[in-house]
């Protein structure tokens, strides 16, 4: 692949990703009396296929859609937390995911090194809803924890047992579902030719 193909490749895949982030933010998968997100799996994909940085990108790509969200309405949590601080409510939907994002490139060149592509995308997948649970129920304790809304949110629990019953409600079945279908894609992104490993 030369160089304007392998740009042209880039630029298509971002805008993919970024149609995926956008409508999956507005998208829930009900499983019983749980909803399931898979807004992470995109980010996931970016840095699998195209590294850290695109990962760091598309996170802050899922950010400015979770504001947008907020500003609609839509999401109860970052619309109320936005009505008692647009600016931290920025900084919550940003940092988070552009974190997340950034760290799952590390992630997957990690295990790819002593698995296939299917079993350290199936791991990528996995840590992208458990970093994001992590980062951004931390951040929010962090910059709302002395609001009223938070403090009956947490219960009088600490921080860390209120994160443990989150992974353990919602988050348990999205690190499932992310897993199960970011490791198909990646290993479908490398009989396309289009992971890194697989430029050369």
């Amino acid at each position: 692949m030369n160089n304007t193909s392998f740009k042209v490749v880039r630029l298509a895949t971002m805008a993919l990703l970024t149609a995926a982030i956008f409508v999956l933010q507005f998208i829930t998968v009900p499983l019983g009396a749980i909803t399931v997100s898979l807004s992470m799996v995109p980010v996931a994909i970016a840095a699998i296929s195209m590294g850290p940085l695109y990962g760091l990108l598309c996170g802050a790509i899922w950010g400015l859609a979770s504001i947008i969200k907020a500003l609609m309405g839509s999401s109860g949590l970052t619309s109320t937390l936005f009505s008692i601080s647009p600016a931290l409510t920025i900084i919550l939907c940003f940092i988070p995911r552009m974190l997340d994002g950034f760290l799952l490139g590390y992630i997957y060149n990690f295990f790819k090194k002593f698995t296939n592509v299917l079993v350290s995308g199936t791991i990528t997948g996995f840590f992208s809803a458990l970093l994001n649970t992590i980062f951004f129920m931390s951040t929010i304790v962090l910059l709302f924890g002395n609001t009223e809304y938070v403090q009956n949110m947490m219960a009088g629990r600490n921080v860390i047992i209120f994160i443990c019953s989150i992974i353990a409600g919602n988050a348990i079945f999205e690190m499932l579902v992310a897993s199960v279908v970011t490791g198909p894609i990646a290993q479908a992104l490398k009989s396309a030719r289009l992971l890194p490993a697989t430029e050369q």
